[in-house]
């Protein structure tokens, strides 16, 4: 089973790595392509579609997961009623979306609404294709839905540079100044081709899942509410937690002072952006062995989950701290890399890399957060998950109001990592009430000790045998994962994995 899942995980996390590799060279092109004004306005789009799309996901692939590997025999009536939800949110999310944009400025010119309602179309079409995800995920069958958003992902690239370089030229956009929408035909291309070659994704993924089974549309009303009702709490609950994570930067802007503020944000939305990437990939692990919690949990195997939790629970310390150990200590090359000096040595009293130490230790325990959250989420126990977040977001946005006026942006992260401690803790209470499992305790201090000892070695290493920026980072980087990975192999070859 486990190797199912840790293939299943390893398989997402590359497809992750090519795709974001995809995007970097996507975005250098159209950086290149636009103008200032169109880049500035495809980016806008683009987080104006994502707040809808937000709204409307409802948290739904990690419920039908749930679902459908707690009730296998009736995955056709779950997808077919998943799938009508999601079309109907999505079309929601396309007249709203115009309909707000019409009376907002920037975005009610006839270019942008033109943009905004193919991106929508786009968002519908995504829903759609994650209700597909959803059941291949829960059938440990994600392998080919990879492959085909990699190959979605490349076609879309190339048709992109056929379209800047072959088609209209790099330069076209040097003396386009109007919103004319027949002027800018290859700015509406780029958000056609994206949609088209999604729709090519989610019609592969259709008939590779068929062979699970054979589904379609289907509109039980009562089944439809009940999703939703248990999906609400669930979406609430991760609203929160979003909010919690994104109120920093706007109590910093009304609260820090003025001269001051705007640098605040920029030394701290650069270990955030990081963050944020680094959280996703543990998800996948989690999302992975979501089918077979749901599963232990509806047969009450006692044995199995507590096999699942403390697994999962020493694969997610240990790789937490092997993430904390590489870039606390190599945090400043990595802030000269992605940005440069000045966020080392800014007008500030603090800088770029204060806030990283804070910020990858909110890694650590948000990692470890992800056992416990998805026990509650495969468990069905989304009134306690909302409960802990409503809780724990009054404490966030209390502490910040307190303290950012005299510690500036770093009491804004000490608060964040408060925060996150407090809902790991929370969080393990209630699951130990469901699950009886105890934190191996000899296993976390071996950990700790190992990550002590790394930690003063390679700090004098990197004190005094430095050779330059990057040979630092490229060699002694790779040379400190090569020992922690041997150290976790070590640590893991003699686990006994539930079959």
């Amino acid at each position: 089973m486990f190797k199912k899942i840790a293939s299943n995980t390893i398989s997402q996390i590359i497809t992750k790595a090519i795709t974001a590799i995809i995007s970097i060279f996507l975005i250098s092109i159209l950086t290149n392509f636009l103008s200032l004004e169109m880049y500035w306005l495809y980016s806008k789009i683009y987080n104006y579609i994502w707040i809808f799309v937000f709204l409307a996901d409802l948290w739904l692939y990690a419920i039908t997961i749930r679902e459908i590997s707690s009730k296998p025999q009736n995955s056709k009536k779950i997808v077919w009623n998943v799938m009508t939800l999601r079309l109907i949110l999505g079309i929601l999310i396309l007249f709203v979306s115009l309909a707000i944009a019409y009376f907002l400025p920037w975005y009610n010119t006839s270019i942008a609404l033109l943009c905004i309602f193919i991106a929508s179309i786009f968002t519908i079409i995504q829903l759609l294709n994650s209700s597909i995800l959803a059941l291949m995920q829960a059938n440990m069958k994600i392998e080919f839905s990879l492959f085909s958003t990699v190959l979605w992902k490349i076609i879309n690239l190339i048709w992109i540079i056929i379209i800047v370089y072959l088609v209209f030229g790099l330069n076209y956009f040097d003396n386009i100044i109007t919103a004319n929408i027949k002027e800018n035909i290859p700015f509406v291309l780029i958000f056609v081709v994206a949609c088209l070659w999604v729709l090519v994704n989610t019609i592969l993924n259709y008939f590779y899942a068929r062979k699970i089974v054979n589904f379609g549309f289907e509109f039980d009303f009562l089944y439809i509410k009940y999703i939703f009702k248990i999906s609400l709490p669930y979406w609430i609950a991760l609203f929160l937690s979003v909010i919690y994570f994104k109120i920093d930067i706007i109590l910093l802007s009304l609260i820090e002072w003025p001269k001051l503020w705007d640098l605040s944000i920029a030394l701290y939305s650069l270990p955030m952006k990081i963050v944020e990437v680094l959280m996703v990939v543990w998800g996948f692990y989690m999302t992975s062995i979501l089918p077979s919690l749901t599963k232990a949990f509806k047969e009450k195997s006692s044995d199995k989950l507590t096999n699942l939790i403390q697994i999962s629970f020493k694969i997610l310390f240990s790789f937490s701290m092997l993430v904390f150990s590489l870039w606390i200590l190599f945090r400043e090359y990595l802030i000269e890399i992605v940005a440069n000096k000045d966020y080392l040595f800014p007008e500030h009293v603090f800088n770029s890399s204060d806030a990283f130490l804070i910020v990858f230790a909110v890694v650590v325990f948000y990692f470890i957060s992800l056992v416990f959250i998805y026990s509650l989420v495969a468990s069905n126990n989304q009134n306690k998950l909302l409960k802990i977040n409503i809780f724990v977001t009054i404490f966030n946005i209390a502490g910040n109001i307190i303290l950012i006026p005299i510690y500036s942006f770093v009491w804004a992260w000490i608060i964040t990592l408060l925060s996150q401690i407090l809902l790991m803790i929370l969080w393990y209470f209630y699951t130990k009430k469901l699950i009886k499992f105890s934190l191996p305790l000899f296993f976390i201090i071996k950990n700790i000790l190992f990550w002590i000892f790394i930690y003063i070695i390679w700090l004098f290493i990197l004190n005094n045998f430095s050779i330059g920026l990057y040979f630092d980072f490229i060699i002694y980087w790779w040379i400190l994962f090569g020992i922690y990975a041997g150290f976790l192999f070590y640590n893991f070859k003699a686990l006994q994995w539930q079959k």
